[in-house]
């Protein structure tokens, strides 16, 4: 081959994945406060100490600031919907650092969280557990986030008819 074509072929190359070199796919983006809305409550993300988010398989992105709303927004969505969540992802209480949802700890208490679903996030374990005890909250994992009766302020139990479902 000759070696004017053979640099052009490199050159190319070069530039594809320089085209290719931002965002991985599925990895969380941040916030920004004056364009996120959540999907759910339609209130601003302000604390980013409860936010959440979802990529699907499109790459389109749903900020949450609260991660009840999450846990309501997953739980509507129908199994082929379910199917193309790529990522789920969670703030570290302490940290803020974005955490896989699948992978953290919860704490679930009378924790003042922008819709008073009283749930937080931690990377780890001995975190949640010290967290869970001066607050007297209980620990849950992601599977229970998703499944469990959320409660939303004092007590009252999450109505699907009072948010439009």
């Amino acid at each position: 081959m000759k070696p004017r074509i053979m640099v052009l072929i490199i050159l190319l190359c070069l530039s594809l994945i320089g085209c290719s070199a931002g965002k991985v796919a599925g990895t969380p983006r941040e916030i920004d406060p004056t364009i996120d809305i959540c999907p759910v409550c339609r209130m601003s993300v302000i604390d980013e100490h409860f936010a959440a988010q979802i990529i699907d398989s499109q790459g389109r992105v749903e900020i949450f600031d609260d991660i009840g709303c999450m846990s309501i927004f997953m739980r509507r969505l129908e199994t082929g919907e379910k199917d193309s969540i790529i990522a789920s992802y969670v703030k570290d209480f302490e940290s803020m650092e974005w955490l896989s949802a699948q992978e953290a700890f919860y704490v679930q208490g009378r924790i003042d969280t922008p819709m008073s679903f009283g749930i937080v996030a931690f990377a780890v374990e001995g975190a949640a557990q010290k967290f869970a005890e001066e607050v007297g909250g209980k620990q849950m994992t992601w599977e229970q986030v998703q499944t469990e009766p959320l409660t939303i302020g004092l007590d009252i139990e999450f109505n699907r008819e009072e948010w439009g479902d």
